[in-house]
């Protein structure tokens, strides 16, 4: 009876699944069937609106002097009944309360319902490390910050955290997240990266996507996200933000595809393209790229958009194109599906133009709208294309703010702790006198980075009211007769670097504690010529050193600036990327031992500015030939990539395989024994990293293959189990293939090392 009983419940199950299927495919197709009708009863010039993307401030009163998010009755007309308008974007200038997003995502729809078939227009934001443009919300540590933390789980919870304030603010696309491999410091955008590593910005990237799209995009909690910048963008030679770049195939295939790659198969729903070029050739134009590599190989089947103006610099700054016109045909025979134009009608014109002079097919116009309404259709925008109630009852919950102090504080990274007499210099006692100094020990906008409140992220009054500077956090730790802060809340004021009057009285202190770094900065307005610290932080901290006073130094900054002139100097170093709202209050708690510091570097922190080599880099790199012969420290950084210390030890057993040679499919299983031998409790990141002893292709110097964070408590050891197969350990060969050649691999985990064979 028993065996008759699970039979017919495994069949009823098999019913219901059958059942299940066939009605989401019946869905699908229902969608399908009432899309294709809709553009079967569009005019040319209602399809080219739907691949049109204007900016805000093209419909606001007084355009870009808007403060207040009022619209223009006469240029919204203009833009959604004449011109047929799909998408709007963001204003870079600064944020409004959900309130105003309200009443500005309405306006819009109202008049998008007198469009001849009342097509909702979407509008899409760069909620980068939070929702950037909404006041009050809550901002996490930029992606590289994310990194640090190597917890999959925090870059998922950010990421929906982000969702349902950005929905929350009735906006459903996210211009997030950025998955360009950020192994180029001198470039604007580092901060925006998951760091130099692949396989850390594949987990980290598609987790954060799974958070903003995982709970479907019709759900008050989701957004529908996007993959950029395709392809190669962070890597222009230059460091220079939409500068060109020059990448081999076997280069862009190895180190830049992949994480696009997981994405897609994340579900990702759609993607932004890389504004510059590569090997001449301007990605926007680069039909190889956007056909055959994104959609055939790829397979992915979303939105496409342009970033910022980049069809029309086709014409006027890559000189591809003889005329504006002409670079609109080339960028949609390319594969490019929506513009974002975003400051004038010459797109809608030159593409109308276009298709009726039979230079660009119906065909493509068709495929291109038929994404974009799908879009708008899996956002529930032809449902109810208005802010949602359920949605804006999810805006700055107090569990937002707990899940963003917890990111802050796992991304911060120790990179120093000399021993001052019998122990180390931190975690400092709160009840030492400390002198603060530095231009971002009173200052918001360097805790936090680029898109904070505003583009730039470099307006203190947007910031909310309850947004603490390290000063205010260190405050509250050690109370205010405990501190004292020479300086000024401007981060580039002349009273910060007046070394004079900041330590006249050094000798009445325990400790200096210097917060240097970078203001914040977005794109080409970041752009250095120089990787150094600025001259007057490192004169500040060289004279801080010269009192004789232990310093500390925190550093608050959006890629590695060197320091080489001042580490041996300074006690103690607490690496805190641009931590975000509850920054402050996480760098007080790591410093006074509140919390015991866990980050890992997502990068290499070069010693040199011209010694930029990465963790992964070729045999070749290392050797370096001396008149005494060779020497073999070519990679000689200040810290390596994952690096990062504790208030704790811990110390690793031989690493254990339960084979030592596998084939085909077959999988090795792998396993260590941490020990926390320490005092304190403590989180710690095991990292499982793989060698190919030889191979067709000069194989990496080490790649991290997979990552494991765990709570040890002091005193117990805990087993860390990881397992691999021949994808794990597969390179890019000289045909473009992505293989695994036969032969042996070292797996190291900290300092233990194992051979394995592939046969």
């Amino acid at each position: 009876m028993k065996r008759l009983f699970k039979k017919l419940t495994k069949a009823g199950n098999l019913v219901v699944m059958a059942l299940a299927f066939s009605y989401q495919n019946t869905q699908a197709q229902s969608q399908d069937q009432k899309i294709d009708h809709l553009i079967s009863q569009m005019s040319i010039e209602e399809k080219v609106g739907q691949m049109t993307q204007i900016d805000l401030n093209l419909l606001a009163v007084n355009g870009y002097q808007n403060t207040d998010g009022s619209l223009d009755k006469e240029k919204l007309k203009k833009a959604i009944l004449e011109y047929k308008v799909g998408s709007v974007l963001n204003p870079v200038g600064r944020a409004y309360s959900v309130e105003t997003w309200h009443k500005i995502i309405t306006e819009i729809q109202d008049l998008a319902k007198k469009t001849p078939n009342k097509i909702p227009v979407i509008y899409g934001i760069d909620a980068v490390h939070g929702t950037t443009f909404t006041l009050n919300s809550t901002l996490f540590p930029h992606n590289l910050g994310l990194a640090a933390t190597r917890n999959e789980d925090l870059a998922k919870q950010g990421g929906n955290i982000t969702a349902r304030e950005v929905r929350a603010s009735g906006i459903r696309w996210n211009f997030s997240p950025v998955l360009d491999a950020g192994r180029q410091p001198l470039w604007s955008r580092f901060a925006e990266t998951w760091g130099e590593d692949v396989y850390l910005t594949k987990q980290m990237g598609v987790a954060t996507i799974k958070g903003m799209e995982g709970d479907g995009l019709k759900n008050p909690t989701a957004v529908a996200s996007c993959m950029k910048h395709f392809i190669g963008y962070s890597a222009p030679r230059t460091g220079k933000d939409r500068t060109p770049a020059h990448i081999p195939d076997i280069i862009l295939r190895e180190y830049y595809l992949p994480q696009f790659k997981a994405a897609i198969e994340a579900g990702a729903s759609t993607v932004m393209i890389n504004s510059a070029e590569i090997n001449g050739i301007p990605t926007h134009a680069n039909e190889y790229l956007l056909k055959e590599v994104l959609r055939k190989e790829l397979g992915f089947k979303g939105l496409v958009v342009t970033d910022w103006e980049d069809i029309i610099r086709l014409h006027n700054r890559h000189m591809i194109a003889a005329s504006p016109k002409e670079a609109v045909k080339i960028a949609i025979n390319a594969g490019i599906d929506m513009s974002m134009v975003p400051n004038d009608y010459s797109f809608f014109t030159y593409l109308t133009e276009l298709v009726k002079e039979g230079q660009v097919s119906m065909e493509t116009i068709n495929a291109s709208v038929k994404r974009i309404l799908k879009l708008k259709y899996d956002l529930g925008l032809f449902d109810n294309p208005y802010p949602e109630k359920s949605a804006a009852s999810l805006f700055n919950l107090p569990e937002y703010g707990a899940a963003a102090l917890q990111a802050s504080r796992e991304s911060i990274t120790l990179l120093k702790n000399e021993t001052l007499g019998t122990s180390p210099v931190l975690p400092l006692k709160k009840n030492a006198k400390i002198l603060l100094a530095g231009p971002g020990a009173d200052n918001l906008p360097s805790l936090h980075g680029c898109w904070s409140y505003s583009w730039q992220g470099n307006n203190s009054k947007y910031y909310p009211s309850t947004t603490k500077t390290i000063l205010q956090a260190i405050e509250e730790k050690t109370g205010k007769n405990n501190v004292t802060f020479y300086g000024s809340k401007e981060y580039n004021s002349e009273v910060n670097f007046a070394t004079e009057s900041i330590f006249k009285y050094a000798s009445s202190f325990d400790f200096i504690v210097l917060c240097l770094g970078e203001d914040a900065y977005a794109e080409q307005p970041g752009a250095i010529d120089e990787l150094a610290l600025p001259a007057n932080q490192l004169n500040l901290a060289k004279v801080a050193i010269s009192t004789g006073k232990p310093v500390i130094l925190i550093m608050t900054q959006g890629r590695p600036r060197v320091i080489n002139t001042i580490v041996p100097g300074v006690k103690g170093i607490i690496q805190a990327y641009w931590p975000g709202t509850k920054g402050a209050d996480a760098i007080a708690d790591v410093l006074f031992g509140d919390y015991n510091p866990d980050g890992r570097l997502p990068f290499t922190y070069p010693a040199a500015t011209g010694d930029l080599v990465l963790y992964d880099h070729k045999f070749t790199e290392k050797i370096q030939e001396t008149a005494q012969g060779f020497e073999y420290n070519g990679y000689k950084p200040q810290w390596p990539f994952g690096f990062g210390l504790s208030y704790t030890t811990f110390e690793y057993s031989p690493i254990k395989v339960n084979k030592k040679e596998f084939t085909g499919n077959e999988t090795v299983k792998i396993s260590v024994e941490v020990k926390n031998s320490g005092q304190m409790n403590g989180k710690h990141t095991v990292e499982l990293y793989s060698r190919d002893l030889f191979a067709s292709v000069t194989p990496d110097n080490k790649r991290l293959r997979k990552f494991k964070k765990v709570a040890i408590k002091a005193g117990e050891t805990v087993t860390i189990e990881f397992e691999l197969d021949k994808n794990d350990l597969a390179f890019v060969n000289k045909k473009l293939e992505t293989v695994t050649e036969p032969g042996e691999f070292e797996l190291m985990i900290e300092n233990q090392k194992v051979l394995i064979s592939y046969k």
